[in-house]
């Protein structure tokens, strides 16, 4: 009797290569997700199952706990601190910023630059560096602590999300933000490279920013119009050297300068670096210097822009001595100077400024007096004054004639664009 054997169906060679060929491209697309994604967990399986992608995502619910137990592990360094507004003209004010504990009773913050004139001389501020913002200040609790592992990222070009800090009148909180990218760009400003963040990143300037693993990724600050992100090492070895190294008491050469201008290089015979615009009849500078001279070089360091000119300028300290390269009628000069402590002025009820019309837009600043009433008001070369009292888009004329139809103590509102920025401020008689 014969024995039937059961029914293999026979799988073809095509179909047996075809199934190799899957096995080996899933193969090779998780290897390259390992080499792209270094940073993200294994997945066990490079073929996740289809339970897990029916599974529902993360509850909002375990993101406020994950957030949670971060500001716990933050909470011994991280910290709301008052630090000084306002200018020598200017009555002082306060406001709260975060900072970050640099140990017991030191931290590092923030202030904007060019807010304070004053940050020296607060008792608080051990140290500051007007030009970056960056200050080191003692507060009142003290806190056995280190300051925080700073970040190193393996690729700045990858998506993330972040925990950026915010103030408020409860103290300091925590928030997710995503980040699309982080491309460095250099500064005068700062050691190192920063990193600039897509526009419309929801990041603060002053805030500092972690990892959910409590990394200090860095510091907000605006730069160029933008909030951008100085990383977490620039800003503790720069806090450290402020501490090492506080700068004195703040100096000026009484000169004013603008950029470098295709013209002005033809006609100087300059490169690089700034032409001197106006000069402080007592200042050091009007003894050596003339309105027209290009000044290529500050102690042997060329000018590349207007930034490092003005960074110089806001480190300087009274009584410290600097070299500066002039070239005038296309010879060369070499000029040594050295920094007074600037002049107390008594604050000017005018209204100290030049303006120029922009037709259907408003009335633009050319030039702000020092101590006048728009210093006092903290406007700046380039603001564009769109309303005053009740004046949509003034002329020049009518900004004068609004301040000037006041009286002395009394204020009028103005509404001013600053780049791409808008607020209003007061002028007062």
């Amino acid at each position: 009797m014969e024995t039937s054997s059961p029914y293999r169906p026979r799988v073809s060679r095509e179909t047996r290569l075809l199934l190799t060929a899957g096995i080996l491209a899933v193969a090779a697309l998780w290897l390259l997700a390992r080499v792209r994604f270094p940073e993200r967990p294994v997945t066990p399986n490079p073929v996740p199952s289809v339970l897990s992608q029916l599974a529902s995502g993360p509850k909002y619910d375990e993101l406020a706990g994950e957030i949670g137990q971060l500001q716990t592990r933050l909470q011994p360094f991280l910290l709301a601190v008052g630090v000084p507004t306002g200018s020598q003209s200017a009555p002082r004010s306060a406001h709260s910023a975060a900072a970050i504990r640099l140990r017991d009773d030191v931290v590092a913050t923030w202030i904007v630059p060019g807010s304070s004139d004053e940050g020296r001389n607060d008792p608080s501020i051990l140290a500051h560096d007007a030009a970056s913002g960056l200050a080191v200040a003692r507060v009142g609790t003290s806190v056995p602590t280190s300051p925080p592992v700073p970040w190193t990222p393996r690729q700045l070009q990858q998506s993330r999300y972040v925990i950026a800090s915010d103030v408020s009148a409860q103290g300091i909180s925590l928030r997710p933000v995503f980040v699309g990218s982080l491309d460095p760009i250099e500064s005068a400003l700062w050691a190192d490279p920063l990193w600039a963040v897509p526009a419309r990143t929801d990041l603060v300037p002053g805030s500092f920013v972690f990892t959910n693993g409590a990394e200090l990724v860095g510091l907000v600050i605006t730069y160029g119009g933008r909030p951008v992100i100085v990383p977490g090492s620039t800003v503790l070895a720069q806090a450290d050297r402020l501490l090492a190294m506080p700068p004195g008491r703040a100096g000026t050469l009484g000169i004013d300068v603008q950029e470098l201008t295709p013209p002005l290089a033809m006609v100087t015979g300059a490169a690089v670096g700034v032409v001197v615009t106006w000069l402080d009849a007592n200042s050091v500078g009007a003894e050596h210097l003339m309105v027209g001279d290009a000044i290529e070089a500050v102690d042997g360091l060329a000018l590349a822009n207007r930034q490092r000119w003005d960074v110089r300028m806001a480190r300087l300290s009274a009584g410290e001595t600097l070299t500066i390269r002039v070239r005038r009628k296309r010879e060369l000069i070499d000029v040594p100077l050295v920094a007074r402590a600037p002049a107390a002025r008594p604050a000017s009820r005018s209204l100290g400024l030049t303006l120029r019309g922009r037709v259907t837009i408003g009335a633009e600043v050319v030039r702000v007096e020092r101590a006048s009433a728009a210093d006092r008001a903290g406007l700046a070369v380039g603001d564009v004054i769109t309303l005053i009292v009740n004046v949509h888009a003034p002329t020049p004329a009518q900004v004068a004639q609004s301040f000037g139809s006041i009286e002395q103590g009394q204020r009028v509102i103005v509404a001013v664009t600053r780049g791409d920025t808008h607020f209003v401020t007061t002028l007062e008689r």
